[in-house]
């Protein structure tokens, strides 16, 4: 009597993805759908809105110009320096500030989608970072407009390096979304303290006042020690048309290879149990 073999049940390439850089790499280059679900996330939320997500450049444009006429009075500044400095600073720290606090919920709001349709879940977060560069465009017209308007000539040659600059968040956005998101859906407490950090670090990181306002131990911890500064600072001095210190250069790529590993290793730890988390 014959028999027929059946194929073992442990069979790696039964899985979409055996690995965690297969996922990670697999998810990157099915850049059409993580870039659809980005632009349709957006979409969705401004749907039957007359001005879609350019509510939030106005929205940052009337902040920037309320606190920026607050700001420069308080820290003794020219309104016409001042508002440029406050809106190239306000433009990343939005990119980055959204990045970690979507992530907070990037695993516990997917759980849906990973529990019925098999992909990477590093998709999930090619999407969220994504969709917040998409936002960041549109808030970088707010610059444009302000700069132009009070500091033409901030504009030139030099704001070309916050494109290196911008890429680097970006690519720093894709890991801190990784570990955020393994964290927060492991531990639910944790979204709770990123709030709180977030707002702390809002105030600590020089957006609203100049990093050169600090000295000794302040300006050691709370500027060359804060690594959202050193990410910030590698897009803004460009916006302001001033290139970016070696020390940011460098500091930002200690980030991103520290970073990268830290994710990397707990991705590869802990992804089989995301669903199970969920």
């Amino acid at each position: 009597m014959s028999t027929v073999s059946l194929p073992a049940h442990s069979d790696r390439r039964n899985s979409l993805t055996s690995t965690a850089w297969e996922d990670i790499v697999g998810g990157l280059f099915k850049s059409e759908l993580w870039g659809r679900m980005a632009w349709l996330d957006v979409k969705r939320r401004y749907q039957r809105t007359t001005l879609g997500p350019f509510w939030n450049s106005i929205t940052l444009t009337l902040y920037t110009v309320a606190v920026g006429t607050v700001g420069a009075g308080l820290f003794h500044q020219d309104f016409y320096q001042y508002l440029p400095y406050l809106i190239s600073g306000m433009i990343v720290w939005t990119l980055v500030s959204t990045i970690i606090l979507e992530s907070c919920t990037l695993f516990v709001t997917g759980h849906a989608i990973f529990r019925n349709v098999r992909f990477e879940y590093s998709i999930l977060v090619y999407a969220l970072v994504s969709r917040n560069f998409i936002f960041f465009i549109h808030n970088f017209f707010v610059y444009l407009a302000i700069t132009l308007l009070l500091q033409p000539q901030l504009i030139g040659f030099t704001a070309l390096l916050a494109v290196p600059g911008l890429f680097i968040v970006l690519f720093n956005g894709v890991w801190i979304a990784l570990l955020v998101g393994l964290f927060c859906l492991r531990f639910r407490d944790v979204q709770q303290l990123v709030q709180t950090a977030m707002q702390i670090l809002l105030l600590i990181t020089p957006i609203f006042w100049s990093a050169d306002r600090l000295a000794g131990v302040r300006q050691f911890i709370f500027v060359q020690m804060n690594p959202v500064y050193r990410l910030i600072d590698i897009v803004r001095e460009p916006l302001l048309g001033v290139a970016p210190s070696m020390a940011s250069y460098v500091a930002a790529f200690a980030i991103t290879a520290a970073g990268w590993c830290l994710a990397f290793l707990m991705f590869r730890s802990f992804r089989k149990r995301i669903a199970y988390w969920s």
